[in-house]
């Protein structure tokens, strides 16, 4: 999951940010459901297998993204290549763009390909996150306590809450205390298939002098499997409100759609993505 995280929530495919924390996702097939009772072996088997894939995919896509924003839908078509992740606006409200934004999204993409350093700086910003991505996810397992709530042929939805004996250390960490949610697991295969979660108490920074998180806040990540080894994001609802450093007022509402994984070969260069963008139908 090689993507972006902003102040709260990632931009992308496979990671949310909660107050510089991050709930993600990840790999590897066995062959038998568990029983019941067994939600916490499952869970760590499940969160051991998502860093496992987070560390050793080498599988490269385009895709497209239909995002909501500042009261607009945004179609989007991305590549990614060995250097970096480029994209394209596709249309906005459902209508293609016209000639003049056309040749605003032309200029903005040759330029990034004839000076990739913003590129290859937003990559090197993507291996951080996922390193950090990597080391929050290993908290899950006991972070939380989980319940089976039902099973329907090899999904497993199991219902979590704070742990009281767990421990934190950290902001980060600290954070999961207020999160409550629910996760739906492909038991055969040991991968997360959704996550959603629900802040049940106010989250403070620093004592709540660097701002915090209302209570309320709530996300929702679902995946979907595109490869054998390899699930991706298929839709992401973050709806967060609360106070960031001197008080300014911060409101994260994104919804977002992803679809059409086609892969790309691992020898795709930057310019090559360009005009496979160029060339993507709405």
């Amino acid at each position: 999951m090689r993507r972006r995280a902003e102040a709260w929530f990632a931009h992308g495919k496979r990671l949310l940010v909660l107050a510089g924390g991050i709930v993600c996702l990840c790999l590897q097939p066995l062959p038998a459901a568990p029983t019941a009772g067994d939600e916490h072996m499952l869970v760590r088997d499940v969160i051991a297998n998502e860093i496992q894939a987070e560390s050793n995919s080498r599988n490269l896509w385009s895709y497209k993204a239909r995002k909501r924003q500042d009261g607009k839908e945004l179609l989007f078509a991305y590549c990614e290549t060995r250097e970096g992740t480029i994209h394209r606006l596709l249309a906005v409200n459902g209508d293609p763009l016209n000639a003049h934004d056309e040749r605003a999204e032309d200029e903005r993409i040759q330029r990034l390909v004839s000076s990739p350093e913003a590129v290859h700086e937003a990559q090197k910003k993507e291996r951080a996150d996922a390193e950090r991505e990597r080391q929050f996810l290993r908290l899950f397992p006991d972070a939380f306590v989980y319940h089976e709530q039902g099973r329907q042929g090899d999904l497993v939805t199991l219902v979590f809450s704070p742990n009281p004996q767990f421990r934190p250390s950290g902001y980060e960490a600290k954070t999961l205390q207020a999160l409550e949610g629910k996760m739906v697991i492909d038991a055969r295969e040991k991968r997360l298939a959704s996550v959603s979660g629900r802040l049940t108490q106010e989250v403070k920074f620093w004592g709540g002098l660097l701002g915090h998180i209302n209570q309320g806040g709530t996300f929702a990540v679902s995946l979907m499997k595109v490869a054998p080894d390899d699930w991706e994001l298929k839709s992401l609802e973050v709806n967060m409100h609360g106070k960031a450093l001197l008080f300014k007022t911060i409101s994260v509402q994104q919804h977002e759609t992803y679809s059409g994984y086609t892969p790309v070969p691992p020898d795709t260069t930057l310019a090559s993505a360009a005009r496979r963008l160029k060339d993507q139908p709405m």
